[in-house]
């Protein structure tokens, strides 16, 4: 196993050098040491530091250190810099736990390192490194359960979900993104406190499923998720399924291209659009996102509605119309989902090749067709821009004398 973090000391270095002569230690902690001994390589990885000076404390030392200062979280202890061009957060030591009705956690500051490691959410990620001198602290074993594959609390599991029950969704990711088996107890406590995910934020529960779905394979971490109860605190458009069709979608959604927003969408054929609107809603998801999920699940509908023995050009640029900027990515779900034999994909590559599916709308605004039919603006400039909008889908592009043309026919026998 890896485990030198020289680079990562080299780019800190300015600082602990700052932060040692004002008599505090800086440590890297986290991710950055879990990866490092794993020897994964991230490019430009954040780093995480914490230290026993006060955010006040460190808001000096940075000062002419870094390039530049965020205080967002300084209330948590937190405060962010930027330096050699990486992002650094530094947290002042702590001990935090929620309290049993609260979404934010109370935060109060500790001296000391092993203190705030052993409230980390696991052990694989409660060792530091002293910058300083490269000496690696790991009071709770997490390099050893780092080799045996193991995912363990560094408390008793009950109280380190209790103090973030974020963390048994957490779990769930890290079984799935790293191998890891949970040990004995874990799985236990997670379903024992289950219910204590109504106080986790919804936007906080959002980014950690973000996150699973992120995954090559998200699922063992979605198994996990249903054998604790908490698929239905996470995901609460599947409470209500039986376990197989619960089990069935999960893998589907595990098959599916390792992105949320088209893993979600494969819950749209199960729980339908509304239900899946609801959930994102309740998730708090952006709305650029929810537009872009509930689309998705519209062009599947369509595609897996469709009829006939092939695709028309005309049903595909409308397809294309309505499934926008989602086009594509619905296309690649369809094929892993086998929602469609008639040869779509190649009939889209054949229309986009052509320039077919650039710009649907119609082929006239709305000023050029109130000047060429002498009309005031009202609802029959509606009628000609629907009606063109019809033509472009169903014949295509048309040079602009043509376009004219029948327009101006269409409104002849109109009138």
């Amino acid at each position: 196993m890896n485990g030198s973090f020289d680079e990562q000391r080299r780019v800190v270095a300015p600082l602990s050098d700052r932060f040692d002569r004002a008599g505090h230690r800086l440590y890297l902690v986290g991710g950055i040491v879990r990866d490092e001994l794993l020897g994964r390589q991230v490019d430009t990885p954040d780093l995480d530091l914490t230290t026993d000076a006060t955010p006040d404390q460190m808001k000096v030392l940075v000062d002419g250190v870094v390039d530049a200062v965020w205080l967002q979280g300084e209330r948590f202890g937190t405060i962010g810099v930027r330096l050699e061009g990486r992002t650094i957060e530094i947290t002042t030591h702590r001990a935090e736990a929620y309290t049993s009705d609260s979404r934010k956690p109370d935060v109060s500051y500790s001296m000391d390192l092993a203190e705030d490691l052993s409230r980390r959410d696991f052990t694989v990620n409660a060792m530091a490194v002293d910058v300083a001198d490269g000496v690696l602290h790991d009071p709770h074993g997490g390099r050893s359960d780092l080799e045996a594959g193991l995912l363990r609390t560094p408390l008793d599991p009950e109280i380190s979900f209790a103090d973030d029950p974020l963390r048994m969704i957490r779990a769930a990711r890290f079984v799935a993104g790293y191998g890891f088996t949970p040990v004995p107890g874990l799985v236990d406590a997670a379903t024992n406190l289950a219910d204590r995910m109504e106080i986790v934020s919804a936007e906080r529960k959002c980014v950690e499923l973000f996150r699973l779905l992120s995954l090559l394979d998200p699922g063992p971490g979605l198994a996990l998720l249903i054998d604790a109860g908490l698929v239905g605190h996470v995901l609460p458009g599947v409470a209500d399924l039986d376990s197989r069709s619960l089990s069935g979608v999960l893998d589907q959604m595990a098959g599916a291209p390792p992105e949320p927003l088209l893993r979600l969408a494969v819950l749209g054929s199960v729980v339908g659009a509304a239900a899946l609107r609801d959930m994102a809603v309740g998730l708090r998801m952006s709305g650029r996102d929810t537009s872009d999920l509930m689309r998705l699940v519209s062009t599947i509908d369509d595609v897996a509605g469709a009829r006939g023995p092939r695709w028309s050009d005309e049903a595909v640029r409308r397809l294309a119309a309505n499934a926008g900027d989602m086009l594509h990515p619905a296309l690649r779900l369809a094929v892993v989902l086998e929602l469609d034999d008639r040869d779509l994909g190649a009939a889209v590559n054949r229309l986009a090749a052509a320039g077919e599916l650039d710009d649907m709308g119609p082929a006239l605004d709305g000023a050029a067709v109130m000047d060429l039919l002498g009309l005031e603006p009202g609802t029959q400039v509606g009628e000609a821009l629907a009606w063109l909008t019809d033509l472009r889908f169903s014949e295509g592009r048309l040079d602009h004398d043509e376009v004219v043309r029948r327009l101006s026919a269409w409104w002849a026998d109109r009138t």
